[in-house]
């Protein structure tokens, strides 16, 4: 009882929180190369694909969150021309408008003939990073749980990922069909391997390429789409519907990620979805999968999800819901019924300033006390983003992840072995801040670099520390990453 008073106190705070900041909401958040984070940093004249898109088929409609945008531009364009004499009555005058030139990003296979013959894009992007950990470097080299930027003082080449395209005509009519695969190489492989495809059935990944199993291969989506852009189907693999982060790096605000991306929901599926646009406004998906980044039935139980995206007429609020619900391994030998859901909440207040709220909830029947009792974890992280110039975005998170049974947060380098349940992990309160800024010199370059500081409030039921080699319960990170889109 104690852990759902806790629960429904947090969705109030929750609610309350947007009614306060006026009913924040923002862009869809499925985890696609093309949804990303709902704090979108591109420029004013780009337009953002729909949620659940695949990554866009033309270079002049960007990714929704920072990958995607233009380049530099003067500042003395920032300002609107007649801001001085805007009232404040309703003449639709934005008197801190951020006024910046449209470019496009330079891909190396536009150009193809055979690829525009047969309406299929090659694009993809390389990062890579280091991060620096306050203190000494720990033996294991790892920086806590902390995810993707998770090796102390080493440079990582995170991700090189191509996605191969066939997108579906926008057309309410006529059906059309296409396909979608992506191919990831880099440190982060790690973390959205499947069972059955990329890793073996234990979570250990096939495709790795060093002894320490840090750099490798994955295949993060792989699927075929038929129907209109009302209503289309999709059947393979893909990420999941739920969260705001994302796997592909060009969708997201910062460098690191939340516990609740790391720990909170899965990275992908393997099923079949439907998605209805009934109108401009609402989204609807629905479908059945093989569970948490399975590719291999091994639990033998069918998954469902669903997603329902809210828009308003604007474009600068959103509303998106999702959750996952089906047997999963408890950690204890057994399968038993998880459910998890995710709600996320963004809004534009105006061209230069934009904020992000997400709740995410979980729960799993006999995951807790050696499969006696049930196991809980839930969470709520915000964003604030605000645009300097054409170049320069400044951003700030906070996230608090409560982790009630020990079960989900994982000892550091538990993804060497799969996250699939981490008992014995951390009971307790999770919080970190970051802060962070984005440089576009061009339209193919972005620089981000970020400071984090993280600290936790509980115990470890194996008897250590989450950070600094399971000494200590708080530490600061410095990172910087660099992304260049081809």
């Amino acid at each position: 009882m104690a852990c759902r008073f806790v629960r429904r106190r947090a969705s109030a705070w929750l609610v309350a929180s947007l009614i306060l900041s006026g009913s924040t909401a923002g862009l869809a958040h499925a985890q696609d190369v093309s949804s990303g984070s709902p704090i979108a940093m591109s420029y004013a004249a780009d337009a953002p694909p729909a949620a659940d898109a695949a990554p866009p088929a033309q270079p002049a409609a960007p990714a929704p969150a920072t990958a995607q945008s233009g380049a530099a531009a003067s500042a003395a364009a920032e300002s609107g021309a007649g801001c001085a004499t805007c009232g404040s009555g309703g003449d639709g005058c934005d008197c801190c408008k951020l006024d910046c030139p449209a470019q496009d990003v330079k891909r190396l296979f536009a150009d193809n003939c055979w690829l525009k013959c047969h309406d299929v894009t090659v694009q993809g992007f390389a990062e890579a990073g280091i991060s620096a950990r306050d203190g000494r470097r720990s033996p294991d080299g790892f920086n806590g749980p902390d995810g993707f930027n998770d090796r102390d003082g080493e440079i990582q080449l995170n991700q090189f990922y191509t996605t191969i395209q066939k997108a579906l005509k926008d057309n309410e009519c006529c059906w059309d069909w296409g396909y979608t695969v992506d191919v990831l190489y880099g440190t982060d492989y790690r973390f959205p391997l499947s069972r059955g495809l990329d890793a073996r059935d234990s979570g250990t990944p096939k495709w790795h390429s060093d002894v320490r199993r840090f750099y490798g291969l994955a295949l993060p989506q792989a699927y075929v789409e038929f129907g209109t852009s009302k209503l289309s189907y999709k059947v393979g693999h893909f990420y999941t519907l739920l969260g705001n982060e994302v796997v592909p790096a060009i969708g997201n605000t910062f460098y690191s990620h939340t516990y609740t991306f790391l720990y909170a929901i899965p990275f992908t599926h393997t099923g079949a979805n439907a998605t209805w646009k009934p109108n401009d406004q609402l989204t609807l998906v629905g479908g059945v999968n093989d569970g948490w980044d399975n590719f291999n039935d091994v639990n033998e139980n069918v998954s469902f999800t669903s997603e329902a995206i809210f828009s308003a007429k604007d474009k600068h609020t959103t509303l998106t819901f999702a959750n996952q619900i089906g047997n999963e391994p408890t950690g204890f030998g057994d399968f038993k019924n998880r459910y998890t859901q995710s709600i996320v909440l963004a809004h534009d207040w105006n061209d230069r300033m934009s904020y992000v709220i997400e709740n995410a909830d979980g729960w799993q029947s006999d995951g807790a006390n050696r499969g006696t009792d049930t196991a809980t974890w839930y969470g709520i992280d915000s964003y604030v983003t605000y645009k300097l110039n054409c170049c320069w975005t400044s951003a700030l998170r906070f996230e608090w992840f409560r982790d009630n049974n020990g079960t989900r947060v994982a000892p550091p380098g538990d993804f060497q072995g799969g996250n699939v349940d981490s008992p014995p992990g951390f009971v307790g309160n999770f919080y970190d801040v970051t802060a962070g800024l984005q440089y576009k010199p061009t339209a193919n370059i972005q620089i981000r670099p970020e400071i984090r500081y993280d600290w936790f409030q509980g115990r470890d039921l194996l008897g250590g520390a989450p950070y600094h080699n399971a000494t200590n319960s708080h530490q600061w990170i410095s990172s910087c990453d660099v992304i260049w889109q081809y």
